[in-house]
């Protein structure tokens, strides 16, 4: 402890003379060093090596480089065996919700929710501690209330594997493994009804191994971030494996061919919920509305769950295509067990020419990078995508009568660099089937919502 507070005022001193820039010694400059010796933070031997110089090294001020660009405030030692890392995200968004007059649930009037929201503003630290171990801390501060997030370690000193301990995301879904930042819908699709209640982020172990086309994990997770100490005193954590494995048979610039398969199981509480709430699948036609066209409601007996999903991308220069099929079965006591699923396919054309970005290593797709970026000075326009999706949700299963929907989804983006992106998309449900929610006392077809979003990414 001693040698690690040593260090510190080591360093703050030279920190402190290196704001000097390396001018001559000061009498404040000997003051100083003189009060560290006097109170044991430096020994003699280092006071008097650095009494001995006129002026700062340049190795003491060049072995820290910082860094500030598109990727946030970085900070790195020369050897590069630390470094460190500030970023975020800002997510503004503005909703009009279609067709939202005449809408009952239970008898009762009810409209979807629209107008203004901050969908995510999040801060990330990211750091490399001894070039072997990384760490991620990032926070959200939505909704006006505090999350987080992401909280883990990665051992990667290992050629073929790495290890991470933490809150992570678990090894389900394409869709769900990437970005918000990076997906070219405002929101994830009709899949995610299934996949985020069970397969969301969660305290746990994980082993992945990667190359450049391919990827496996497998990891072992308890439930979300909320201590288990506000369960009663009987209720045991739940926990749960999942797994998931890509390859990418074409990974060249510009053409990628992507398949992909994922499976977890989640077992219950001892009070019987899953991620720490009472089982329920349901979509909110937007994060705002709460308007759910399906819903299954809350569940209740549920054991455990499993989940099976394939997945299948394609990107050929500016034009791409990605699948995904998933389909979750709840077992439950002294009751028949439940089947429901979910798939969506979409496509996407970037106008001006880009290709996307995709990482084999991670068999998922990044965002896109503008060849130029906007500028009225330089002339650029930045990079402009078009897209659609098509998705469908099945929730019935049984006793349980959740409905069933399609959608379609159109969506522009505009990229004008590589930190801001402007989003808008169009969403509205199609044949709809035994939704809690009725239009004129009939399926609620054709209700949708415009969405605007404002991306800041750094």
């Amino acid at each position: 402890m001693a040698l690690n507070i040593e260090r510190s005022m080591l360093g703050l001193a030279l920190l402190s003379a290196a704001a000097l820039h390396s001018l001559p010694a000061r009498a404040a400059d000997q003051e100083l060093l003189d009060m560290l010796l006097k109170n044991g933070a430096i020994s003699q031997e280092q006071h008097d090596s650095l009494v001995k110089k006129e002026t700062l090294s340049k190795q003491d001020v060049n072995n820290i480089r910082v860094k500030l660009g598109r990727k946030g405030l970085q900070v790195e030692t020369a050897d590069k065996e630390f470094k460190f890392k500030i970023g975020g995200r800002i997510h503004a968004d503005t909703t009009w919700a279609t067709k939202n007059n005449n809408l009952t649930e239970n008898g009762n009037t009810v409209k979807a929710n629209d107008g203004t929201e901050i969908r995510r503003v999040r801060m990330n630290l990211k750091g490399v501690l001894w070039r072997d171990w990384k760490f991620i801390i990032q926070t959200d501060f939505a909704d006006n209330s505090v999350h987080v997030k992401d909280a883990f370690l990665t051992y990667t000193g290992l050629k073929h594997f790495e290890f991470t301990a933490g809150n992570q995301k678990q090894p389900i879904s394409m869709e769900l493994q990437e970005s918000s930042n990076d997906i070219m819908f405002t929101e994830r699709s009709l899949v995610g009804t299934l996949t985020e209640p069970l397969f969301d982020r969660a305290n746990g172990f994980n082993i992945k191994s990667k190359g450049h086309d391919w990827s496996a994990q497998v990891g072992v997770y308890g439930d979300t971030m909320t201590p288990n100490k506000t369960n009663n005193k009987f209720a045991g954590e739940g926990w749960a494996v999942a797994s998931r494995a890509t390859w990418a048979p074409i990974n060249a610039d510009g053409q990628v061919v992507h398949l992909g398969a994922y499976g977890g199981y989640r077992a219950a509480n001892g009070n019987g919920n899953l991620m720490d709430k009472t089982l329920r699948f349901r979509h909110e036609t937007t994060h705002m509305s709460n308007l759910y066209l399906t819903d299954t409601g809350k569940m209740t007996g549920v054991d455990s769950a499993t989940m099976a999903g394939a997945e299948l991308a394609a990107m050929y220069g500016p034009f791409s295509a990605q699948f995904e099929y998933a389909n979750s079965w709840v077992n439950r006591s002294d009751m028949p067990s439940l089947s429901f699923s979910a798939w969506y396919i979409q496509a996407a054309w970037t106008i001006t020419g880009e290709s996307r970005s995709y990482k084999g290593s991670d068999g998922e797709f990044k965002r896109l990078r503008p060849e130029r970026n906007f500028s009225l000075r330089d002339g650029g326009w930045g990079a402009w995508e078009l897209a659609t999706r098509y998705d469908q949700n099945n929730l019935n299963s049984h006793d349980i009568i959740g409905g069933s929907q399609d959608s379609l989804t159109v969506a522009l983006n505009w990229y004008v660099n590589q930190n801001v992106r402007f989003m808008a998309d169009y969403r509205t449900a199609l044949n709809v089937s035994h939704s809690p929610v009725l239009l004129n006392g009939g399926d609620p077809n054709g209700v949708g919502a415009f969405t605007l979003r404002t991306q800041l990414a750094f």
